[in-house]
């Protein structure tokens, strides 16, 4: 009885962890992965947020670090004005901290959202703060629309014991 018990631990610890990572990437594949395992919706938003806020906080802690080994290696040539800097640079004057923080889990995935807030210098409390607001927000948000579109299109899974 024990050992099925820890099996069975060890099984949903997986697929909470799967979740969690698979946010870590792009936000959005946590709650789809949530779908596909039969995991409840409120499970699935948390392990969602909780995926994004690991990689905001490895990129926040690790920032100088990746910036001066990691980034270069994927540089081929620095041009100061690209339209992807005029974006981000627009976006964080028009919207701060708190435009980056929303639209993080929507349009950026949550390592972008974290390098555009360390790049513009934010201080790092103030992106834990917003980022976590709006994941958890965003985290059941979308959890919520993944699983009713996944009702509409009969593809939910039966949740299991």
């Amino acid at each position: 009885m024990l050992i099925q018990s820890i099996k069975a631990l060890e099984a949903d610890l997986v697929e909470l962890i799967t979740v969690s990572l698979s946010s870590t990437v792009k936000f959005v594949f946590g709650p789809i992965e949530g779908l596909a395992m039969g995991l409840p919706w409120l499970v699935t938003a948390l392990c969602t947020a909780t995926g994004m806020m690991l990689s905001v906080v490895v990129i926040t802690f690790f920032y100088h670090f990746l910036k001066k080994h990691v980034f270069p290696l994927f540089q081929r040539r620095k041009k100061l004005f690209t339209p992807t800097v005029r974006r981000n640079v627009r976006l964080w004057r028009k919207y701060g901290i708190y435009g980056v923080a929303t639209l993080t889990p929507l349009l950026l995935t949550p390592i972008g959202g974290a390098v555009i807030a360390n790049a513009f210098g934010e201080k790092k409390y103030r992106i834990f703060f917003w980022m976590t607001l709006n994941a958890l927000f965003w985290g059941i948000a979308i959890t919520l629309m993944v699983y009713e579109v996944g009702d509409l299109l009969g593809i939910t899974k039966e949740i299991h014991p």
